[in-house]
């Protein structure tokens, strides 16, 4: 049996990518789903600091030297196994593309039956959303696109976000939104670690913890409900999209896969 393998990306470093990665590979949990998670920067493994008990055996990360894309191929062998959670490094989506069409990754993955998603997550500040459209442009032909819009990271500069000219470019996408909402900033601390044991807590442990209380407890239960609900909607609505997609695209016989020409803005920093 195959699974799907979520890229929590977006090209801007910064915008809570580990955040939704993490929030995912919960949902996993929480769903009595065994998971892989995979953290494609080599240097800080950000989601498997908390999750390390499902990491894959294989590390996997993206290179942008077609020569050396085989570097990603073990994201493909987790899938093969169990549902993927991978958390991108901010600026891979060049060495994403490289590896997609040098391996013919798309091809090989609808054979055995393997979903792929990128999960686009931004702060909602305009250089972040100016990346959807090129990276839109770029990724959705090999996969469907879902729009993370971090309200967490900005809950005051929305005019861009919410202009009828970007929300007429999602439609035009057909990339449903996933809106993650405010979180305490005192009790995100002590999941970081900042708590007794100095330990990082997953958010299953930290749904359980016992001194953030009855309400405390209660709001990260509401808080993660309402994400699994709206991340399952959005799979269910890419996955469709992407689908009618594919099947027109095999009607017309287009064939739209080109290796990447550094069209895309990149940014450096980790998200």
């Amino acid at each position: 049996m195959s699974h799907a393998i979520n890229y929590w990306a977006g090209e801007k470093g910064g915008t809570g990518k580990s955040w939704g990665a993490r929030l995912d590979c919960q949902r996993h949990l929480d769903l009595h789903q065994d998971f892989f998670v995979i953290d494609t920067d080599k240097s800080n493994a950000t989601t498997s600091n908390y999750y390390g008990s499902y990491k894959f055996d294989k590390q996997a990360f993206f290179s942008e030297a077609t020569e050396r894309a085989s570097t990603a191929n073990p994201l493909l062998d987790a899938a093969l196994l169990r549902p993927v959670v991978a958390n991108c490094r901010a600026g891979t989506n060049e060495s994403l593309i490289t590896w997609l069409v040098s391996k013919k990754v798309p091809q090989t993955a609808k054979r055995l039956g393997i979903k792929m998603r990128y999960l686009f997550v931004s702060d909602l500040e305009n250089d972040s959303l100016n990346l959807f459209e090129p990276t839109a442009k770029a990724i959705g032909q090999y996969m469907p696109i879902i729009f993370v819009a971090n309200l967490g990271r900005n809950t005051t500069d929305l005019e861009f976000f919410e202009s009828q000219g970007f929300q007429a470019l999602l439609s035009r996408f057909r990339a449903p939104v996933v809106r993650l909402g405010l979180f305490d900033l005192e009790m995100k601390k002590v999941i970081d670690g900042r708590n007794s044991q100095r330990k990082l807590l997953t958010w299953g442990e930290a749904r359980d913890y016992p001194d953030f209380g009855i309400l405390g407890q209660q709001e990260i239960q509401t808080y993660l409900e309402d994400f699994y609900a709206q991340l399952e909607r959005a799979e269910r609505l890419a996955d469709n999209a992407f689908s009618e997609r594919e099947t027109s695209k095999d009607a017309s016989g287009q064939e739209t896969e080109t290796l990447p020409n550094s069209t895309i803005k990149r940014n450096s920093s980790n998200g």
